[in-house]
């Protein structure tokens, strides 16, 4: 990592001083929210507004949720009925039955494929695209491609007072001195188009990323002509070190903006939503992230980040009572997303994905769980254009391989960029200006 990137790469350090601002309550700016300059990418036609983008860390099974295969043997087809679905034609898993009834606003994609069984590689390529790893556990670092935040983020205009991207509840980490996963942040195209990230538990009483306001007795007014004092006072020292004070000027100005405009603070406040409505999406972790992710859509924010807590959906052993634990909360949150967004009128703006970074074993193993399985699984779309009701691609008998219209994870994300208006074939530029193609996948004709 170079110099300038480290300086504001770790988001979870303490801050001080001048700095303080930047770290405001359970909300972290650092790096989130500074312009910079803007890459020219070709322009799509958008048929969509907003993503909400799902990550169920760990590797989800797809024949246990979205694929059940009823007629293998009873080591395959495991511990679950297949169930039918608001979608003609369309099973899915018993511990689905929310979803199963929004499957008619759903695109379930059957044939998901890379080659990558490492949790970490997994994770990158899903986030990414990118092929150019190893398989193995690493740590981010500055060179690595950047995630759909960093992108979305570096290719459009910034709207004052709403970030680009948000991710929630938490980042996703690695044991390590950095603690960082790769695929989340800006990798070469800097730590200031990292997203703006929410940490916290949205279910806990102890959520309070409140704090996201003006202290009392400090106007807006007041709070500009502070700024404005602070960087007479510090120009002298500024000018020793004048990259730093570009991208603090940037950073102030963007929290100061969050402060003042108060549209994140309100969409943050997830207690102005109602009883009801808070109890349809479940008072879970994943339940309210996700009512969040509505609530900041509706603020303007174009991307919103759902990462499950470090590979939540790992399940090596005792499937049965794991699944039995698991899944029905994703399933109601998730069900209430599709259904909520729809009713709002925001559905057809918004994409929604769910996916894991890869899917899990055909045969139950012998601690009767899964291992990991990248050859065949599955992703679900709903929204943003896409039509609902139907299945794209197949697995083969018994969920190993694909059997028909494969589609890899650099596939979903050329999607995810031509419908929010950025053409997958735009050229970006890496730390040395070195022109690198945004996506070497396809954009799906799901519409």
């Amino acid at each position: 990592m170079s110099e300038p990137d480290a300086v504001f790469s770790t988001v979870t350090a303490p801050v001080h001083g001048r700095r303080e601002l930047l770290r405001i309550g359970g909300v972290s700016i650092l790096g989130a929210l500074a312009g910079g300059h803007r890459i020219a990418a070709a322009s799509a036609n958008p048929a969509a507004r907003h993503c909400i983008f799902m990550l169920l860390q760990g590797g989800a099974s797809h024949i246990d949720l979205w694929d059940p295969k009823p007629l293998a043997v009873p080591e395959i087809r495991g511990p679950f009925r297949p169930i039918a679905t608001a979608a003609p034609g369309i099973q899915f898993g018993e511990l689905m039955e929310a979803t199963a009834a929004v499957a008619d606003r759903l695109c379930v994609i059957r044939s998901m494929t890379h080659r990558f069984s490492n949790h970490i590689a997994g994770t990158y390529v899903t986030l990414t695209g990118s092929n150019a790893q190893p398989d193995q556990d690493r740590e981010a670092h500055a060179d690595d491609f950047p995630g759909p935040a960093a992108v979305l983020d570096a290719l459009q205009e910034p709207v004052p007072g709403v970030p680009r991207a948000v991710s929630l509840p938490n980042w996703l980490s690695i044991p390590g001195p950095s603690n960082r996963m790769p695929g989340q942040y800006g990798g070469f195209l800097g730590s200031r188009h990292d997203p703006f990230v929410v940490e916290g538990d949205p279910a806990s009483p102890a959520f309070k990323p409140l704090s996201l306001a003006l202290a009392d007795g400090m106007s807006g007014e007041r709070l500009s002509r502070r700024i404005d004092l602070s960087r007479r006072l510090d120009s002298a020292a500024r000018l020793l070190e004048r990259h730093l004070a570009g991208r603090y000027d940037q950073l102030t100005a963007s929290a100061y903006d969050l402060v003042t405009d108060g549209r994140v603070r309100r969409a943050l406040d997830i207690g102005a939503e109602s009883a009801a409505i808070r109890d349809r999406y479940g008072r879970t972790k994943i339940g309210q992230s996700l009512l969040l992710a509505r609530r900041l859509v509706e603020a303007g924010v174009q991307f919103v980040a759902y990462n499950a807590f470090n590979q939540e959906w790992d399940t090596h052993g005792g499937l049965l009572g794991r699944y039995r634990q698991i899944v029905p909360p994703m399933d109601h949150a998730f069900a209430a997303l599709v259904a909520d967004l729809s009713e709002r009128g925001l559905l057809a703006d918004t994409l929604v994905v769910n996916t894991g970074e890869f899917g899990r074993t055909p045969q139950i193993n012998k601690d009767a769980g899964r291992d990991h399985w990248p050859n065949a699984y599955s992703t679900i779309l709903a929204g943003g254009g896409i039509r609902g009701g139907v299945v794209h691609g197949s697995s083969d008998s018994k969920g190993a391989e694909v059997a028909d219209a494969p589609v890899t994870p650099a596939d979903i994300l050329a999607t995810i960029y031509q419908r929010l208006g950025v053409s997958p074939d735009t050229t970006l530029r890496d730390r040395l200006d070195r022109p690198i193609r945004l996506s070497d996948g396809r954009a799906l004709p799901l519409g």
